[in-house]
């Protein structure tokens, strides 16, 4: 890679990682109200309490991921800006976000079981059973891994619209809900379910979160493959 492209990258991550809120603070303002709601409701119950909340972040990279492409590439790409170097420029961004909030989490997670049991409440909102197992440095791993993999799953779909538009995306999504009705049924018809069930529980969570990696690789070639023919 020589010198003029990876500077046009960087100026791509630069600029996009400019908007702090929306990256850095907006994802821990929306965790960070879900457990405050959390700790609140552990003050008066006596029974320990493990909640999904945190899962509210995970959500939002998703949501990240499909907003990124209308806030940001019409944008930079009017300043001359090659699709490659975009797209190459939001993966620097989105993976820097990724180790930000993979290490956040994981030093909650430490402080929550270690520090603080419970918040002193009894409250496990950042270490989860089965989710949380693990050293420290695999439940870095798999928080950055499913960021990342819900980022551009969200990307992809983001560029699917902005590919083919709304006829696309409503033909995008008639065919995930008629492959999902007919796997559905199959699993149904044929009693996979509890096979699905038993084998998802035989894998540890760093399996699982591995196992996204290939899938994620595979939403950011077709991503790159859309944004190379799509207008503004």
């Amino acid at each position: 890679m020589n010198t003029t492209v990876n500077g046009r990258m960087k100026a791509v991550t630069s600029t996009i990682l400019k908007d702090k809120w929306s990256w850095f603070f907006l994802p821990w303002v929306i965790a960070g109200s879900s457990f405050v709601v959390n700790l609140i409701t552990s003050i008066f119950v006596k029974d320990e309490i493990k909640t999904g909340g945190v899962s509210s972040l995970y959500i939002y990279m998703l949501v990240a991921g499909i907003i990124s492409v209308s806030n940001t590439l019409p944008f930079l790409l009017g300043f001359n800006v090659r699709r490659s170097d975009y797209f190459w420029g939001i993966g620097r961004a989105i993976g820097l976000v990724g180790v930000c909030c993979a290490a956040g989490l994981t030093l909650l997670s430490f402080i929550e079981i270690d520090v603080v049991p419970g918040w002193g409440t009894g409250l496990y909102f950042f270490h989860l059973p089965y989710y949380s197992d693990g050293p420290a440095p695999v439940q870095f791993i798999i928080n950055f891994l499913l960021i990342v993999f819900l980022f551009y799953t969200g990307f992809l779909i983001a560029c699917i619209g902005k590919r083919f538009g709304k006829t696309g995306m409503y033909a995008f999504f008639l065919a995930w809900i008629a492959l999902g009705t007919v796997g559905s049924y199959v699993m149904t018809a044929q009693g996979y379910w509890m096979d699905l069930w038993n084998w998802l529980s035989d894998q540890s969570m760093l399996e699982i979160a591995g196992g996204t990696a290939p899938v994620t690789l595979i939403c950011m070639a077709l991503s790159y493959m859309l944004l190379r023919r799509t207008s503004v």
